[in-house]
């Protein structure tokens, strides 16, 4: 079988590029045959043409050469390659710094945003406050200018000089309505005009808390007012009560001389003594209207009677020398309830309402109502006073002493 010249031509043509290529790729490899036989070249041509050369220098020479043959050797860039050069190595780094720095400028955008809507929203709150506390005022302004008019009314009817003085100063403290108080609330709120807008605020605060003092001073006045008119009306209530009572002139007298100091009190505005004297008349009256019996008590556990000794150095158990003898006693009602009554401790001097006190009796009623009891356990006999109906004064038996002492506390 022939073979045709045109393709063993084409055959050797592609067998001898592949054994130039294998024989350039020797070359390369097998380095150090290839630096021998240049560094023999270089010897031979300097030898040739009467050079002189040092065998170290040539070695030295050959390696160098050799070490860069195959290296890389990329061409100078300009600024604008080597910037471009630069971001593309860095792509990615500046991709993230990027993402980085939008997303705070987009956090710290969106804080600006919220803190300036907050302050805004403040703003409008406490405008919206203003209004209300204002509204407020109106009303209790409206509200104690009604009571300052009841009480002119009252005072023109009935002239009391307190009263005179006192609506005098509560005309002066109660403030006028004022239009630096109504602060308008644009709409909408922004940071331009927020700052102008909590200026007047401020301002509009500071005259409501002067006008709310003063109206707390002219309330105080105005509740005095109406103090005096009820402490009158009491007075006078109180005084129609005893004219109408048929007490004993004495007792009468007692309770009138309370009632006038009274009137002295309201006059001076001392009204919570005044209080106390038409306190103390009311319940006197009540007393005096209801009649009383007075028992010894004769119940277990409860003493029936008590001695006294006022002897400093000790009373003698077998003498009566200092000594004072007490019966205990209680007040009955009508109804045959225990109840209340004044007494006035002969040991102290001070009276207060008791339901239980001591009477003073004689040494041998003392001994018979003890003997009484020790018979039986009982006392037979216990009635040992009344209080008569419109009356104040204790009607005590004969056995009772004759100056009806009376303690308190035993």
């Amino acid at each position: 079988m022939s073979i045709p010249l045109s393709e063993r031509i084409g055959a050797m043509g592609l067998v001898d590029q592949l054994r130039h290529r294998e024989m350039a790729i020797q070359e390369h490899l097998d380095l150090p045959r290839r630096r021998a036989e240049v560094a023999e070249g270089i010897r031979t041509y300097y030898q040739s043409h009467g050079i002189a050369f040092d065998e170290a220098t040539v070695e030295e020479g050959v390696r160098q050469f050799f070490a860069r043959r195959l290296e890389f050797q990329a061409p100078a860039l300009g600024f604008t390659q080597r910037l471009l050069t630069r971001l593309a190595m860095a792509y990615r780094a500046l991709l993230k710094g990027v993402a980085y720095s939008v997303l705070l400028i987009a956090l710290g955008l969106g804080t600006l945003f919220l803190v300036e809507s907050g302050l805004n929203i403040r703003a409008g709150l406490r405008a919206d406050q203003l209004a209300i506390d204002v509204q407020q005022l109106q009303m209790d302004l409206a509200a104690q200018r009604q009571r300052l008019e009841q009480s002119k009314a009252r005072q023109a009817r009935q002239t009391v000089p307190v009263v005179a003085d006192l609506l005098v100063k509560v005309e002066r403290l109660l403030p006028s309505p004022s239009q630096s108080l109504t602060v308008a609330r644009p709409d909408p709120i922004t940071s331009d005009n927020r700052p102008p807008l909590n200026a007047r605020i401020e301002q509009a605060y500071f005259e409501l808390a002067g006008s709310r003092n003063n109206l707390a001073k002219a309330r105080k006045r105005l509740n005095r007012v109406e103090h005096v008119y009820i402490s009158l009306d009491r007075q006078q209530q109180l005084q129609d009560r005893l004219n109408a009572m048929p007490l004993p002139k004495a007792d009468h007298d007692q309770l009138a001389d309370w009632l006038n100091r009274a009137g002295e009190d309201i006059a001076k505005l001392q009204l919570e003594k005044a209080d106390a004297s038409l306190d103390a008349v009311k319940d006197y009256l009540i007393y005096a209207a209801e009649p009383l019996t007075i028992e010894l008590i004769d119940r277990p556990g409860i003493k029936s009677g008590v001695e006294r000794c006022y002897e400093n150095a000790g009373c003698n158990p077998n003498s009566t020398r200092g000594k004072s003898w007490y019966l205990i006693v209680e007040p009955f009602d009508a109804a045959g309830k225990q109840t209340w009554v004044p007494v006035t401790s002969v040991e102290t001097g001070k009276t207060r309402w008791a339901n239980r006190f001591g009477v003073r009796v004689s040494y041998d009623e003392y001994l018979r109502v003890r003997q009484d009891k020790l018979e039986d356990g009982h006392i037979s006999q216990r009635l040992i006073g009344r209080k008569p109906v419109n009356n104040l004064s204790i009607h005590f038996s004969q056995s009772t002493n004759a100056t009806s002492d009376m303690i308190l506390e035993w």
